[in-house]
């Protein structure tokens, strides 16, 4: 009986009908091409492009972040949560079945048992009549013993179920991607708090040089005007170079452990001082932009896959609702043994069995079935334009990042031949200063482009990378899944 009421139920699941909309992809405007022009390559969007700039503390940074990063464990989790949901809703598919086990026993007032004729039991618990005197009454101890497998199953004739387990299959997919997203996050982070990092002890290194420097003019300046060859004035201007440099210095000295910080909270662990690799000059720079063409990104970029699994899950929730309308048909029954003795649970005459049909037909619910529709296709439309707005982003900072990183190469030699000149300029500004051919504000104002100049030539060197490291994170790629697979193959042990 259970075998054929199973098939029963499989079929009438599969030859339900669907209420929800069928799925289309949202019409969208891509552009043919992006306008800033790069060596296109694909291989470069699904490597491990941190690898690429030879550094070895980023690329154990990187990992330990994969690891530890306590983000990505929640996001972990979360998935598991939604695997979890999307295994309950499917359970709807099939029959419960479950296994029942019953022994007792009961005593009922002889004034509620009946007469002469009614069945009873004895002391002993055995079917009979109590003798009491000449007369035979009934026991008032009645016994009962059943051993039953019991089924119950809803008929997903409307397509209730079906839309419910698309909406949640949706919903876990958007939950991969949300995480995929944070993946790419977390490794961009690592590595744009890194190179500011360097960035930062590069230009530390520049403003104590900086001071060396001005305190040395300050000490010359200072023998100068004692031995009346300058006016007080050059002192007082040299040593407020020398406090401007100081102060740079005092800047950097707080930016410096704040860099640190926040790449100890990245990687799990609580503040503390980090590692340095290679100066970032040191850093090969990549040749090949992975820039790809703009219609790739819509299957690259986590964020849009996910906005699009969200389109998906409202659209299926339409089902789900108009599904309110129409009745649910239950199947029910159970199949098994029941008796007034144990010894005799098993035979054939204590055989029990029985099926039954339910059907609930709403009726006047209030509007709340209609009101639920006009909820789920309001949903729809949100994760509709949701869904555009997303890919519109994505298109926006794709283009500025390319151009971003264009720029910074193109800056990066216009500060490499400034730092030049401006050392030329200060090395004949002082000559002429010495030879008394010039007055010493133009040493000072040498000396002041100069350190701004080198200040800024270690902006620039860390721009390409940072703007490269922005380049990745904004078109998404292969990479991410690589780094989530490595993250995920850090926490298998929870």
């Amino acid at each position: 009986m259970f075998r054929i009421l199973v098939t029963s139920c499989l079929l009438l699941a599969l030859s339900s009908c669907v209420l929800h909309p069928p799925y289309q992809q949202p019409c969208l405007e891509i552009p043919k091409k992006w306008r800033t022009p790069f060596e296109e390559t694909s291989t470069a969007a699904n490597s491990r492009w941190w690898e690429a700039f030879d550094d070895p503390i980023l690329k154990k940074l990187i990992f330990e972040s994969l690891e530890n990063n306590k983000d990505l464990k929640l996001a972990l989790a979360r998935t598991a949560e939604f695997k979890a949901r999307l295994g309950i809703v499917r359970s709807q598919f099939f029959p419960q079945i479950s296994g029942v086990g019953l022994a007792s026993r009961q005593r009922t007032p002889t004034e509620l048992s009946g007469g002469e004729t009614s069945s009873g039991f004895s002391s002993q618990g055995q079917p009979g009549l109590t003798p009491v005197g000449t007369n035979l009454i009934p026991s008032p101890y009645t016994n009962n013993y059943r051993v039953v497998a019991e089924a119950a199953y809803e008929l997903d004739l409307w397509g209730r179920v079906y839309s419910s387990s698309e909406a949640a299959l949706a919903d876990l997919l958007g939950q991969v991607q949300a995480r995929r997203a944070l993946v790419l996050s977390i490794v961009s982070s690592v590595a744009t708090s890194y190179i500011q990092m360097r960035q930062f002890d590069q230009q530390l290194i520049v403003s104590k040089q900086t001071v060396t420097s001005r305190k040395e003019s300050y000490e010359l300046a200072k023998l100068r005007f004692e031995g009346g060859l300058t006016s007080e004035l050059e002192v007082m201007q040299a040593a407020a170079e020398v406090d401007e440099a100081i102060a740079e210095v005092f800047r950097l000295e707080v930016l410096i452990p704040q860099q640190e910080n926040l790449i100890s909270i990245l990687i799990g662990h609580s503040p503390r001082e980090i590692e340095r690799g290679l100066n970032i000059n040191e850093w090969p720079t990549p040749l090949a932009v992975p820039a790809g063409l703009p219609s790739e990104l819509l299957e690259q970029r986590p964020d849009i896959i996910q906005a699009e699994q969200g389109l998906i899950a409202a659209n299926a929730r339409i089902g789900e609702a108009r599904a309110q309308y129409f009745p649910s048909i239950s199947l029910t029954g159970y199949f098994g043994s029941e008796s007034l003795q144990l010894h005799h649970l098993f035979t054939s005459p204590t055989r029990a069995w029985q099926y039954a049909a339910n059907l609930l037909q709403p009726i006047f619910t209030g509007g709340k079935i209609s009101s639920g529709i006009d909820l789920a296709k309001a949903q729809k439309r949100i994760a509709y334009y949701n869904y555009q707005q997303t890919v519109l982003n994505a298109f926006k900072e794709v283009d500025n990042a390319l151009i971003a990183h264009q720029k910074s190469r193109e800056l990066l030699e216009v500060q490499k031949n400034s730092v030049v000149v401006l050392k030329d300029y200060l090395h004949l500004a002082k000559l002429q200063y010495d030879n008394g051919q010039t007055d010493y504000l133009n040493v000072l104002d040498a000396e002041r482009k100069l350190f701004t100049a080198q200040l800024n030539l270690s902006q620039a060197e860390a721009d390409v990378f940072l703007t490269l490291v922005n380049v990745y994170k904004v078109l998404g790629g292969g990479w991410v899944i690589d780094a989530e697979n490595l993250s995920k193959e850090k926490q298998e042990c929870l």
